[in-house]
């Protein structure tokens, strides 16, 4: 006999980038694997975007989108390419575009994951699975 039990849907996502940098003109390309943060990674992304902006509420908006775009990817990009490392996981690029579209992907992730589990649709987050 199989009970129906509630899962949460896929935490992770792959996907692939082509962006050609605004300022540099450099192809960056590669693939990426985002996993949704845990409570304690959560943690830590709200803790570095608050260093990374000393905590100033005068910060151009350009600067605290690109503070959270970085927070948040140092935290929750399990694989990625080379070029991403050796950057400093982004914060070294002059490239803001690229940190962007890689901020972008991961966000439209979590927001298709959210829709998943607040649908009112069972069939999302459940699966047939053997009573144990």
């Amino acid at each position: 006999m199989k009970d129906k039990k509630f899962v949460f849907p896929n935490m992770e996502c792959k996907f692939s980038i082509q962006v050609v940098g605004e300022e540099t003109g450099i192809n960056w390309a590669g693939d990426f694997v985002y996993k949704r943060p845990t409570l304690q990674e959560r943690a830590m992304i709200d803790a570095m975007r608050a260093r990374l902006g000393n905590d100033l509420r005068t910060l151009d908006p350009d600067v605290v989108a690109f503070n959270e775009s970085l927070s948040c990817l140092r935290f929750t990009l399990k694989e990625y390419p080379t070029w991403w490392k050796e950057t400093d996981m982004g914060g070294s690029l002059y490239d803001g575009n690229v940190i962007l579209e890689v901020y972008a992907k991961c966000m439209e992730f979590e927001a298709n994951w959210k829709t998943k589990i607040h649908s009112g649709n069972p069939d999302d987050v459940s699966k047939d699975q053997p009573t144990i």
